[in-house]
């Protein structure tokens, strides 16, 4: 069962190619969770992520994760924002717990700065700024429909896929779709176990391609 988008962006191709993007470079859980308000200088410790979550947990609070760190702003007022150097994983699943609305800018990073310095990062303005504007309706839908409580997205270099899915079967997605299924994952807190930059074995009429198994790439990321 394939879905496949419109195009493959450039930039977006180059994220998810780029040293650093796979599952083990954003895992930071053996670093203490830090918290900052825009502009205020350096981040304050944090000893409960769930906690400081539900204290910043209001009617129009977004918490925005990029693929090294996350932070929460309102829609409304577009003010301050708070920042919490976390891996996104560990982000959304604090976030399912308080209620508090996810929208995912992987495979950027967030930079806390005023300018992004480059095209692999972007400001918590604009990153509101994008996710105020992207249509994922028909993803999540998609997603909707096959989720369970066991379902797990991975994000590979050429392919994503849903497993223990509501059709008991692997769903592969293509292209644009790719960076759209991870998005969704996040909104629908479903966990995304993020292998890129490798990829995943695909059949072919040559055979197999090159590539990690769906089996080994689920046991990197803990979640067989």
């Amino acid at each position: 069962m394939a879905y496949r988008g419109s195009g493959w962006f450039s930039l977006l191709a180059a994220s998810l190619l780029a040293p650093g993007c796979g599952a083990r470079a954003l895992d930071q859980g053996m670093n203490p969770p830090t918290t900052g308000t825009g502009g205020d200088g350096a981040p304050e410790p944090v000893t409960d992520l769930v906690a400081a979550l539900k204290a910043l947990n209001g009617p129009d609070s977004l918490l925005i994760v990029g693929n090294n760190a996350g932070a929460v702003t309102s829609i409304s007022t577009r003010g301050p924002f708070t920042a919490f150097l976390r891996d996104p994983e560990t982000l959304d699943e604090a976030a399912k717990v308080v209620g508090m609305p996810v929208c995912s800018v992987e495979l950027q990073s967030l930079t806390f700065a005023s300018t992004a310095t480059d095209p692999s990062t972007v400001t918590v303005s604009d990153a509101l700024d994008a996710c105020l504007k992207e249509d994922l309706q028909p993803m999540l839908a998609t997603l909707g429909s096959l989720q369970t409580a066991s379902t797990v997205v991975v994000i590979a270099a050429n392919t994503a896929i849903t497993d223990h899915s509501t059709n008991n079967g692997i769903n592969f997605f293509y292209d644009a779709d790719i960076v759209r299924l991870l998005h969704s994952a996040r909104k629908l807190y479903v966990p995304a176990c993020i292998i890129a930059p490798q990829s995943l074995s695909l059949p072919s009429p040559q055979g197999q391609t090159a590539g990690l198994s769906i089996e080994d790439a689920l046991a990197s990321c803990g979640r067989m």
